[in-house]
């Protein structure tokens, strides 16, 4: 899919049961695994039943699968109708709510503004990026400092970093100077889409704060707590001077794994609650900074397959649990059912903490979409939001089709988009973009996801309800195309679903 079958995405034709019809573009998935399991919307609920009743108008589809894209084809809408029927049926009931919804976005990495700067399309990738008419990504992470994800050129770096890692416990040395080519984009993402939700991870704290002395791997000294909580302080009003306000500063990408090759660092538990106690969360507050503290941004499973109890035990701190607001999680363990029990022991333990699904990503290794997508749709996406996740950010925004831009670490990650190197024009929407687009479009900032149930465990669904009243199901077909039957409140109609497709429906109510 080049560019030009890129910008017929944003012309999508969809099918109305009555009067005027919204269109949209749309999403799907990523990665390499295929599974089964079943979805649907349970649990602790905080249904609103003192609203009105409601009815529906203005259904439109559509769907992509290895034959399709974003496209209504083979969909064949029924007209509404109250005793529609099918072998499979979902019931989706839009007073039913649940979480707020953030956004579906990626990582704006080094590599990735590289490769969106260096292309003679610039401004196209961005718009179609970042515009209503385009993907619309309404939520962004990005990297404190260096990932693996730089050039050569750059190398690794972190913004306070000194001649011989001399201590520099003023900041003497400190600047956002290397991230310019990253403002300068989410500078104009913002001209593009003012209401893009920021989360912000550093890998590594400076090298001469670390027992290591290195990037890679090692622990803060205790030493420096103070120095190092200064440092993401600086960073914060940095941004927030640059119009770049950061809704979620995690404490530590991976506070587990120390990589060889690129930044990182780790944290225990206990040092985890001292410094969000005793240093980062009184600052943020004297401050009068209104980011919030994220932890975990890891793994559901640990090496033996248990569910990390990190999260958990952080926030029974009381004093630190004041000053986190959100858990990330990735997807680079276990399978989709320890993801679901993960995030179900999370809300359990702390429902009054937002849940971010913060990194995976596909690899150039797997070229099937449909597999791809069903990977991120059970592990990122639709299991994730019905298990009280509120947004979903993939690892990189951009990058080369051979996913070589990077300084270590993943040697074939892709991104959303990707763009070709030494100045060629043109770029190719990834599976991971497929997906995003699915959600990112039709489902804005604000959303609420709604209670669905659907009777076949091949068909994985969830809903959402607009800030307009529109309700918006997305729906993972794992098979053969079937037909099944949509309904909500006194009204239903019937779908046909493609085979092995990701398919859109968006509806209008009226209360």
């Amino acid at each position: 899919m080049k560019k030009t079958l890129l910008i017929l995405l944003i012309g999508i034709f969809t099918l109305s049961l009555s009067a005027c019809v919204q269109t949209s573009s749309t999403t799907t998935t990523t990665t390499s695994e295929t599974t089964t399991t079943t979805t649907t919307t349970t649990t602790t609920t905080t249904s609103v039943s003192t609203l009105p009743s409601y009815s529906v108008s203005n259904v439109a589809a559509y769907s992509t699968n290895s034959s399709q894209m974003f496209s209504s084809n083979g969909l064949y809408i029924s007209e509404l109708n109250p005793d529609a029927l099918a072998t499979v049926m979902i019931q989706a009931d839009p007073l039913d709510l649940y979480q707020t919804f953030y956004g579906t976005g990626a990582a704006m990495t080094y590599s990735s503004a590289y490769v969106i700067t260096q292309s003679p399309d610039k401004d196209e990738i961005m718009e179609y990026l970042f515009s209503e008419s385009g993907l619309h990504i309404q939520l962004l992470r990005l990297t404190v400092g260096a990932s693996d994800f730089v050039t050569s050129e750059v190398g690794h770096y972190t913004y306070d970093d000194t001649p011989g890692n001399i201590a520099d416990t003023s900041l003497t040395y400190f600047s956002l100077e290397k991230d310019q080519i990253i403002i300068d984009l989410l500078q104009q993402a913002l001209q593009i889409n003012p209401d893009i939700t920021f989360i912000a991870a550093p890998w590594s704290a400076p090298a001469w704060m670390k027992i290591n002395k290195s990037l890679n791997g090692g622990s803060l000294k205790t030493e420096y707590y103070n120095a190092y909580s200064d440092y993401l302080i600086r960073y914060l009003q940095e941004m927030e001077a640059l119009g770049i306000h950061i809704k979620y500063l995690s404490l530590q990408n991976e506070p587990y794994y120390g990589p060889w090759d690129y930044p990182g660092m780790t944290w225990t538990i206990d040092t985890t609650k001292i410094f969000i106690r005793d240093y980062l969360g009184p600052k943020l507050v004297s401050n009068s900074l209104t980011t919030q503290i994220m932890i975990w941004d890891h793994n559901p499973v640990d090496s033996n397959g248990n569910l990390t109890d990190y999260p958990v035990r952080v926030l029974r701190d009381t004093d630190a649990t004041a000053f986190i607001g959100a858990i990330g999680v990735h997807c680079y363990s276990g399978d989709e059912q320890d993801m679901k029990d993960f995030l179900d022991y999370l809300h359990e333990n702390n429902p009054e903490k937002e849940v971010f699904m913060t990194e995976c990503t596909a690899v150039t290794t797997y070229t099937n979409l449909e597999s791809n997508m069903e990977w991120s749709i059970r592990r990122m996406y639709l299991s994730a939001y019905n298990h009280y996740a509120s947004g979903t950010t993939y690892w990189n925004l951009a990058l080369d089709p051979n996913g070589t831009t990077h300084l270590g670490g993943c040697s074939n990650c892709t991104g959303l988009v990707s763009i070709p190197l030494g100045g060629a024009s043109g770029y190719t929407l990834e599976a991971d973009g497929v997906v995003t687009g699915h959600f990112s479009k039709d489902i804005p900032s604000g959303s609420r996801r709604i209670g669905v149930r659907v009777n076949n465990t091949s068909v994985l669904v969830t809903g959402f309800l607009t800030p307009d009243n529109k309700v918006v199901l997305v729906i993972f077909n794992d098979g053969n195309a079937r037909t099944v039957a949509v309904r909500i409140g006194s009204d239903a109609f019937n779908i046909t679903l493609p085979k092995s497709s990701l398919t859109t429906i968006h509806l209008q109510i009226q209360l």
